[in-house]
């Protein structure tokens, strides 16, 4: 049996990512800018909060080029594991010719899951040149997505089922808890007189 992710985790998880990862942008950003030349960031990230096992997930690999310089010769690199995920659509790599001083890229891949439990993930790995006939190649890593939770396609029953039965049953309990002390404990009928002599 194995353990089912908490949705709720990866949402805060993700939400301090961003934000750890926007405060290192400006602080290598600031750093970088004193040095001069190209300095590349990488984010990987999923674009979707909740992730199911047979279901398309998108990935989008983001290159932020932070320095003074363009760089030249980008070329991305991931990998996925065959025994957990298959790629439907897109390429787990890409190359650019060139990325200027202070733009981005973006590049989406959609993977699939092939059962659930939690998923491991690598970083993707960024490789570009200074100028354009360099000899020198830099290396950058992105982030690691860590151990990615793969609900069940029945957890996915679960939460999107509108649960008809259960409303039905809640609604049948409402209704007699506000009937039944009305009927049991009605005030008597008056007796009348009249018939009674």
């Amino acid at each position: 049996c194995r353990p089912h992710p908490s949705p709720g985790r990866a949402n805060g998880k993700m939400a301090r990512f961003g934000v750890a990862l926007a405060v290192c942008l400006v602080l290598v950003g600031a750093a970088v800018a004193e040095e001069g030349g190209a300095q590349l960031l990488v984010q990987k990230a999923m674009l979707t909060n909740k992730h199911f096992a047979g279901s398309d997930v998108p990935v989008r690999y983001r290159i932020f080029n932070v320095g003074n310089g363009a760089a030249y010769n980008v070329q991305l690199e991931d990998e996925w594991s065959p025994e957990e995920f298959e790629t439907v659509s897109g390429l787990s790599a890409g190359n650019w010719a060139k990325i200027p001083a202070g733009g981005n890229i973006s590049h989406i891949v959609v993977v699939k899951a092939h059962t659930y439990g939690y998923k491991t993930t690598s970083s993707a790995r960024v490789t570009y040149k200074q100028a354009p006939g360099s000899d020198e190649t830099h290396v950058v890593h992105s982030n690691d997505l860590g151990l990615l939770p793969v609900l069940s396609l029945k957890d996915d029953d679960k939460m999107s089922n509108p649960h008809l039965a259960e409303w039905g049953l809640f609604l049948l309990a409402a209704v007699a808890l506000v009937v039944l002390p009305i009927v049991v404990f009605q005030p008597p009928a008056p007796v009348d007189k009249k018939k009674t002599k």
